[in-house]
């Protein structure tokens, strides 16, 4: 019985990050220099909300919290193993990261309507139906973070880059909202 269950939870594992790559990018967390590079610019009022679509492991929200600590952080993955090693950070840290929410979910089926920054590191395939989600649901005031490839037919408000670092794309969501 022990070695099905075994089988059943690997088997899991296997389907949750194939179904991942193959709708909106593998696990690939952003490296501490690319965030870092990000900090420089970011600036988060207390009581903002981050959310991060595709958030595997959440590195990006550990960040977030922690130089941010009154930032609400709030990520979604639909890959069961990256989840597992952050959901054990938050536990092994639980008053270091009360204000970050790893959750299992589908990226495309949640709203960003109640986030004021939303943080997007995935493949430009999966582009399309974040635009839908983003155009549909993001206010005006909220930032969009892309890393590594710019939006399609919206050009960025500003562009960061450093040398050894992915191009960080930022945008407002009255960018994107206003794009035909």
């Amino acid at each position: 019985m022990f070695v099905f269950l075994a089988w059943v939870v690997l088997l899991a594992l296997v389907i949750s990050a194939a179904i991942a790559g193959v709708s909106a990018a593998p696990w690939l967390p952003t490296k501490a220099k690319d965030r870092n590079h990000l900090f420089e610019h970011l600036k988060l009022e207390p009581d903002q909300q981050v959310v991060d679509l595709g958030c595997g492991d959440g590195s990006m929200l550990f960040a977030v919290a922690r130089k941010f600590p009154l930032v609400e952080c709030i990520g979604y993955d639909i890959s069961i193993l990256p989840l597992l090693f952050g959901w054990a950070r938050k536990i092994l840290k639980p008053s270091a990261y009360k204000n970050v929410h790893l959750r299992f979910g589908n990226l495309f089926r949640q709203s960003v309507a109640d986030f004021d920054l939303v943080f997007i590191f995935l493949l430009p395939k999966s582009y399309p139906k974040l635009l839908e989600i983003l155009k549909r649901d993001q206010k005006d005031s909220a930032q969009t973070i892309v890393e590594a490839w710019p939006l399609p037919n919206i050009t960025p408000n500003e562009t960061l880059r450093a040398e050894g670092c992915l191009p960080i794309f930022v945008y407002t969501g009255k960018t994107v909202r206003h794009v035909e």
